[in-house]
Parts: C-alpha cells; structure tokens; sequence
C-alpha cells in the first residue's frame, strides 16, 4: 500500500512538471533582506547571499521541478559558518549539485561542514548529500519521520529525477539522514544557537525547519514558499497551518523558503493566508455537496489576488483543491 501511494505522488509530480513545463520567463524581482556576495564559476550560475552575520543562502532562480533546463537545481541552500565548522541546510537534488554547493562554501570559509539538516524526505533537499562526505561531518540531521523515508524512497527519488532531469543529475550513491530529531528543540552547533522545529506533517511527513534566533532568521524549507505556488502532494495542510502558525510565533526578520527568493516575515504571513483561505474555499464547498472540480472553478476566482505572490498559482491550484478535498473528507471520520 505504501509503494502504491507514493507511486501515485509521483506520477502527481511528474504531472505537475508537464504543466509548468512552459514557465521559462524570469521571476519578478523582489527586495529582501540579503547581500549578495561572490558568484563562482559552476555550471548551475549559483551565487551567495548573507542573510546575517554568519549565515548564507544559495537561492535558485528555478520555479518548478528538477528539469534537463535547470540540471536537476531547483530549491534554496542555506549554510552557517560557527566558530568551529559549517552547519549545511539542505544539499540538493544531485551529487554534482551537492559538490557546486560545497565549492560556493569554500569561498566564504575553509571550514569543513560539520552538520547537515535535511529539511525533509523530498528528494531536492537531500540527495546532494554524497558530496559533503569528504568533511567527514558528525551528524547528518532529519526527523525520525524522514530518516525512514529517506531509506524506503530514497531509490525511487534518484530514479524519477534522473527521468525528469534526462540524466543530468548523474549516478551516485545515497547517503541519508542518520541522527534523528524526535521533537521540537534548541540545538548547539559549536558556539550557534539554533531551534529546531518539527512537525508530524505539513508540507510533508516529517518536516524540520531551523531557527536561528541571535540573527532572526527562519531556514523554512518547504512549509514557505515565495514566487511560486505551493507543491500539497504530500501534505497535511491543517498540519502545515500549525507549523505556519509556530513560525509567525517566532517573528522572524530574514525568511528562507524551499523555492523562491529570500523574504521576510510576510512569507511566513501570505503562506498562511493562502493555505487558510484555500482550506476554508474547499471545506465550505464539500460541505454544500460540491465536487472538487466545481470547488476549483470557486478557489480561481476567489483566489485571484493570490496570483501576485505566487506566479502561476493558477496551474496548481486544481490539484491542491482535489489534496485538500480529500483531507476535509477524512477530517469528518
């Protein structure tokens, strides 16, 4: 059963991807609360920007899933230089990215990478992993949640973006999480404070996001994006709400999301809205004896000022209505 549910979110994956395939236009420009430091000579044209003293992102200009476009890079990085080693967040979908990361860091500091936090079992967040082995780090961080999925769909991740990426990502070996985050937490990496947050399940099983409260700054993975509509495939969304909620909480000034640009605290805000509103559109529409479909023509028209946060919201929305159509049933047993 459970091979048949995760073959069903990819192939709802690989139809997202067909969908999004034509989006090649740049995304719009928007301030955030970063500098933008050195660019490196890669192959993917991936450059760092500091968020604050200490921490750094390494932003994708992609909108969508890995692709042969965009060699398999299409979600954000973020790293923190201590006093004694660099704290990783997120490695991408490939060794080779994994390795371009690696080399961005080397230019910021000599300092081996020590940790690695694996937002969540998706496979642009982890599968770069294989490259930071050469440091020898001592923890590679997921919820007890991920680690497991990690080992159960490790494979079929790797697989699927060698597909939809047409070999870019390359072949390599995979290394999953190892050191499990059972629950919500502080956490000391050399002399950094950190506050790990987890969830049962938001944007998917098992996602952490890292809070770094001496700089303000949310490392949100998935559970925020900017410039683009939210992937609900995997999703909890009332348990993505929660989350949404525990990061408001925090009053972060710097936000890093998954996918899109850098923000600030009204990413975590729109976020929020976006997912309530849709929630509250779908649940009165079952409650009236709606179909998913008829509650999908409904969300488009009411939805329509979102569309200006999330470019080409439009092409997703449907396939969140029938997610959420589904949740607001179970909710009722």
């Amino acid at each position: 059963m459970k091979n048949l549910i995760f073959t069903l979110l990819l192939v709802s994956i690989a139809l997202w991807l067909s969908a999004c395939s034509g989006e090649s236009q740049p995304p719009v420009q928007q301030q955030a609360a970063a500098e933008t430091a050195e660019v490196t000579d890669n192959p993917f044209g991936m450059k760092v920007e500091q968020l604050a003293e200490g921490v750094y992102a390494i932003v994708s200009p992609a909108r969508g899933f890995p692709s042969a476009d965009n060699l398999g890079w299409n979600s954000n990085t973020a790293f923190v230089v201590t006093g004694d080693g660099v704290l990783m967040f997120d490695t991408g979908s490939s060794e080779a990215i994994g390795a371009a990361l690696r080399d961005l860091i080397r230019t910021v500091t000599d300092q081996p990478v020590r940790w690695i936090i694996n937002s969540h079992v998706h496979g642009d967040h982890w599968l770069g992993n294989s490259a930071f082995m050469a440091d020898e780090p001592e923890q590679i961080i997921a919820s007890d949640i991920t680690i497991a999925l990690m080992k159960e769909q490790g494979d079929e991740w790797l697989s699927r973006f060698y597909s939809m990426t047409n070999g870019a990502i390359g072949s390599f070996d995979l290394v999953p999480a190892r050191d499990a985050v059972t629950e919500s937490g502080s956490y000391q990496f050399a002399d950094t404070e950190a506050y790990i947050l987890r969830s049962e399940r938001a944007h998917a099983p098992g996602d952490i996001a890292l809070w770094l409260p001496a700089q303000r700054v949310l490392l949100a993975a998935d559970v925020v994006y900017t410039e683009r509509g939210p992937a609900t495939f995997d999703s909890n969304v009332q348990g993505w709400i929660a989350m949404l909620d525990e990061m408001l909480a925090l009053e972060p000034e710097v936000v890093l999301p998954g996918h899109g640009p850098v923000g600030g605290f009204e990413a975590v805000q729109n976020m929020r809205n976006y997912f309530q509103t849709l929630w509250d559109i779908v649940e009165e529409g079952y409650n009236a004896g709606m179909m998913d479909h008829e509650i999908a023509a409904q969300a488009r028209e009411q939805m329509a000022d979102f569309e200006a946060i999330y470019p080409g919201m439009d092409d997703i929305l449907g396939e969140s209505v029938s997610h959420i159509y589904l949740q607001v049933e179970a909710a009722l047993f």
